[in-house]
């Protein structure tokens, strides 16, 4: 995956598995949430709307 969407593309990211690190993570429930270090409590994060596949 390019960083960059060919025309007509739809293009999505996800934030990687939670083990504690900081950064933007997916917990085990499926919501997405930031961490600003290493060992905090995570804030939650709205996950980004998507088109439906068609």
């Amino acid at each position: 995956m390019s960083e960059t969407a060919e025309p007509g593309e739809d293009q999505g990211w996800s934030p990687a598995p939670d083990v504690g690190q900081a950064g933007a993570v997916i917990l085990e429930s499926g919501r997405w949430a930031y961490r600003y270090k290493e060992g905090v409590v995570p804030i939650f994060m709205k996950m980004p709307e998507r088109p439906n596949p068609a």
